[in-house]
């Protein structure tokens, strides 16, 4: 029984260990780039039984304030989902896949947020907000697709760990107001 228990504690410890974290940095505005202005979990998504192999989908919406001359995102509770055995796994082996995919999506969501961020600090009154909109639109899709090419959906942990150290490093120099634009 002793032996049980202590194998447990050793199962927990390395799992919380090997499990990735991320970091959420809230935005300063009035009026955040980004909403929800938390990390994400497998409550914001849908359960779903997808028709082909992938996992989850992270969905977004870009929206203008012009009374503000902002820009933002909001995730879109309604087009997100989850593979449903992944919400809430019974094994260790789909608790690790869970826990990954789930920082895998929640990197879509930073770097839509990151790409918001740092088109808000460059904003100024003269610039055509719907000009600034789309702009952010493409840049924000290309680098989520370029994501997950290079991470082939998070499969590939290596270019997983360089994306989410980069994304997490460009997070934090936005939230100290420094404007570097995403380069990966």
């Amino acid at each position: 029984m002793q032996r049980l228990w202590i194998l447990h504690v050793v199962l927990y410890i390395l799992l919380v260990g090997c499990a990735p974290t991320l970091t959420w940095i809230p935005d300063p505005f009035p009026i955040p780039s980004c909403q929800p202005d938390r990390l994400l979990n497998w409550n914001d998504f849908h359960p779903r039984v997808p028709q082909d192999r992938r996992g989850a989908e992270t969905a977004v919406r870009f929206l203008h304030h012009p009374s503000q001359h902002r820009l933002s995102i909001a995730f879109d509770y309604e087009h997100s989902w989850v593979r449903s055995n992944l919400i809430d796994p019974q094994n260790v082996q789909l608790w690790r896949t869970s826990e990954h995919l789930l920082v895998h999506e929640q990197l879509h969501f930073f770097i839509s947020c990151i790409v918001v961020r740092q088109a808000n600090l460059v904003l100024t009154k003269q610039d055509n907000l719907l000009n600034m909109l789309k702009l952010t639109k493409s840049v924000a899709q290309r680098l989520n697709l370029q994501y997950d090419t290079d991470t082939n959906h998070g499969l590939n942990f290596e270019a997983q760990e360089s994306w989410e150290r980069e994304v997490m490093r460009q997070f934090k120099e936005l939230g100290e107001h420094s404007s570097p634009l995403l380069r990966h």
